[in-house]
């Protein structure tokens, strides 16, 4: 029996989309619809976060549908997940006999928490979903007990209940994304055209202290080069897309498996620009293949540099000592590729002298753009583990954006922290040598991003200090 799905991401409407970049498209849902379109299900999908539908539009919508199942997820992790909780109530409210799971980072951390601070939902699904969905429909359907579908969590009489936590999903080409529940004329970046995001690999072979993703892939494993490319093509060809961003944590972890990528992209002639991220240490390792990378279309590379000190760069586990990471960013520069970079403050005790300390590095480190993000203490981290809760300032969740103070800093108070990180974004991005590159660095891509970026950044920067200034720190909105 073939059910009614909504699958819905709630609008969490943060800063960075509403202001500056524009929004996603929804990819792990999209990665859900395809298996269960598959599997003979009617699917809609719904991206509240692009839309930003009042509740009562919302409810319009779904109940026109007349859907059996919602799924609930969100591209956000902590920073959503009280949305995706009031969401779900208010769907509760409206469709009592529907059922509602809900799934993400955050949740597959937080079964319990999540089923016992709301009531109206019914089921969590816990890490990568796509066969853990199709099962559960079909659990649902037939009336079988959930503790025959691996990864799942439910609430009974006796408490919540979790069944085996799935394997990692081996053959990533089994799943195919549903490209075409997806309202395309939403998605846009850099005025570059029609955006997408897609994935080549998932896990990620470091084990940084901050960062969660690792554990939640369980390893790292890559789809084949000519699936990827093959998706890209549809992308490209059928629905007119004309700029990816890669969401894999390390898409060259496998130096193979990246050539072989490469090679077949620049074959293919896609005509796309890519967004990818990698390691430092991956860029100066494989520096050989950079040109191979442009011709393949790579003209934007993000990479978690972190910290400036190299103390701090072991202590977190990360492998980019200060000199690898000015190499890296060097290298990408002579090879036509933009170098974004991202600095966490609040990985070492910030004062004065280490703000002063870290523009001195930036701009002698001189990537295309800064990314000047905090520490974020999500609880399943080895960070998050060591924080002292009585540090935490910021107990809105929603706020815990990367880019708003969550810990308390010794020797700066919020306003101080505050006020240095935006002087040191403004210095950087506005000194001589990166306007000049605004008109003549790189190709007319390249200089087309790099003014789109600093508009971006503006309007951001600016919406950041109007919310700074209207919901002071340590005050839920």
């Amino acid at each position: 029996m073939a059910a009614r799905i909504i699958l819905l991401t709630p609008a969490r409407r943060f800063i960075a989309n509403r202001f500056g970049l524009g929004y996603q498209v929804p990819l792990g849902l999209v990665f859900l619809g395809g298996p269960l379109l598959d599997a003979g299900h009617t699917v809609r999908l719904i991206d509240n976060d692009l839309y930003g539908w009042a509740p009562q539009r919302l409810i319009a919508e779904i109940g026109s549908f007349k859907p059996d199942w919602i799924l609930l997820g969100h591209t956000g992790s902590t920073a959503a997940h009280p949305c995706c909780l009031v969401t779900a109530q208010v769907l509760r409210d409206a469709f009592p006999s529907v059922k509602i799971a809900y799934g993400g980072v955050y949740p597959s951390y937080a079964a319990a928490e999540s089923l016992n601070a709301c009531p109206a939902l019914d089921v969590i699904v816990r890490g990568e979903a796509e066969q853990s969905i199709v099962e559960l429909m079909a659990a649902w359907e037939q009336g079988a007990p959930l503790s025959e579908v691996a990864g799942l969590s439910w609430r009974t009489d006796d408490g919540v209940q979790s069944s085996r936590s799935r394997p990692p999903i081996q053959d990533l080409d089994c799943h195919r994304p549903a490209w075409e529940l997806v309202d395309w004329p939403g998605y846009n970046l850099f005025g570059m055209g029609r955006a997408a995001g897609m994935q080549f690999s998932r896990g990620c072979t470091l084990s940084c202290t901050y960062c969660g993703q690792w554990m939640f892939w369980k390893k790292w494993r890559h789809r084949s080069a000519q699936n990827l490319v093959d998706e890209l093509s549809i992308l490209a060809n059928r629905y007119g897309v004309r700029i990816v961003w890669m969401a894999d944590e390390n898409i060259a972890a496998d130096p193979q498996a990246f050539r072989e990528l490469l090679e077949l992209l620049a074959a293919a002639k896609l005509n796309l620009s890519l967004n990818v991220n990698m390691t430092a240490a991956g860029v100066v390792e494989q520096a050989a293949i950079l040109p191979l990378a442009k011709a393949a279309g790579i003209d934007y590379v993000v990479m978690g540099v972190e910290s400036l000190e190299d103390d701090v760069v072991a202590a977190v586990r990360k492998n980019n000592p200060y000199q690898v990471s000015r190499e890296a960013v060097r290298l990408l520069r002579e090879h036509n590729i933009i170098s974004l970079v991202n600095i966490i403050y609040g990985l070492e005790d910030e004062t004065p002298r280490t703000v002063r300390a870290k523009l001195a590095k930036i701009c002698r480190l001189d990537p295309d753009i800064l990314n000047a993000v905090y520490m974020t203490p999500h609880f399943w981290t080895a960070a998050g583990k060591d924080t002292d809760p009585a540090a935490i300032i910021q107990p809105d969740q929603a706020l815990w954006t990367y880019r708003n103070q969550v810990i308390a800093t010794a020797h700066l108070s919020p306003a101080q922290l505050f006020w240095s990180v935006k002087i040191t974004e403004a210095l950087f991005h506005l000194r001589p040598r990166a306007l000049l590159r605004l008109v003549r660095g790189g190709d007319w891509k390249i200089r087309r991003i790099l003014r789109s970026s600093l508009a971006v950044g503006v309007r951001v920067v600016l919406a950041e200090i109007v919310e700074f200034l209207t919901h002071p720190i340590g005050k839920p909105r």
